[in-house]
C-alpha cells in the first residue's frame, strides 16, 4: 500500500471521528427553560472541546509524522490501523464522560474509561514510531540521527504520562480532563517536527 493511500484513509477516519463528537451532546428537551438546559450541558461541551482539540492535534501530528516516513509496509499499515481504532472509538468515551459529569454520577469510572482510551492511543503512537524508526527502517534519509533517539525517548515517556493520567482519573475526574487538555496543548507544538527541522538547519541559521 502506498503511503499516500494510507494517509488518505487515515484522514477520513480523523474527519469522521471529529464530526461524531458533537452527536454526544444531547439536544435540549425543554425550550421554556433553555438557559438552564444549556448550562447543564457545560460538562458535555467541555468534554467535546477537549476531545475535538485532541483529535485535531493528532491529525496534524499524524501528517507531520508521516512526512518523516519514506515509505510504508504491512506492519506500518497494521499499527496505523490500531491507532485509527482508538481514534474512531474516542467519541464514545467522550460521550460517556460528558454525560457522567452532567448527571453527577459515575464520573470517576467515566474518567478512567476516557483516560484509558487515551493511554492505549499513546501506546499505538509509540508502537508506530518505534517500528518505523528502529534501524531507520522507514525514515527518510535526511531525518537527523541525533533526533531519532530523543524522539524515541519522548514517545516512550508519553506512554508513561498517559498511563499516570489514568491514576489521576481515579482521584479527580475534572483534573483528569484538564490534564488531557494540557497534553493536547503540548502536542500542539509538534515537538518532533520542530526539533528535527532545527537539527537539519545549518548551525548559523538555527533559532529558538
Amino acid at each position: 500500500m502506498s503511503k499516500v493511500r494510507l494517509e488518505t484513509f487515515s484522514d477520513a477516519i480523523f474527519a469522521i471521528a471529529i464530526t461524531l463528537l458533537v452527536l454526544n451532546i444531547a439536544q435540549p428537551s425543554n425550550f421554556h427553560d433553555l438557559g438552564r438546559q444549556l448550562a447543564n450541558r457545560l460538562p458535555d461541551f467541555a468534554a467535546y472541546i477537549v476531545s475535538f482539540a485532541v483529535i485535531g492535534i493528532m491529525w496534524l501530528n499524524h501528517h507531520s509524522l508521516f512526512v518523516h516516513f519514506a515509505k510504508s509496509d504491512r506492519v506500518l499499515v497494521l499499527t496505523n490501523l490500531g491507532l485509527m481504532l482508538t481514534i474512531a472509538f474516542l467519541p464514545y468515551p467522550t460521550g460517556v464522560f460528558g454525560r457522567a459529569l452532567v448527571q453527577g454520577s459515575g464520573a470517576r469510572v467515566a474518567a478512567v474509561f476516557y483516560s484509558s482510551t487515551m493511554a492505549v492511543n499513546a501506546y499505538m503512537w509509540a508502537a508506530m514510531w518505534l517500528y518505523a524508526s528502529t534501524g531507520r527502517r522507514l525514515l527518510v534519509a535526511d531525518f537527523p540521527e541525533s533526533e531519532r533517539l530523543v524522539s524515541t525517548v519522548l514517545f516512550t515517556v508519553g506512554t508513561v504520562a498517559y498511563t499516570l493520567a489514568v491514576g489521576v482519573a481515579f482521584v479527580s475526574p475534572v483534573a483528569s480532563l484538564a490534564l488531557q487538555g494540557a497534553f493536547a496543548l503540548y502536542y500542539a507544538l509538534d515537538p518532533l517536527s520542530r526539533r528535527a527541522a532545527r537539527a537539519a538547519e545549518p548551525v548559523g541559521h538555527q533559532h529558538s
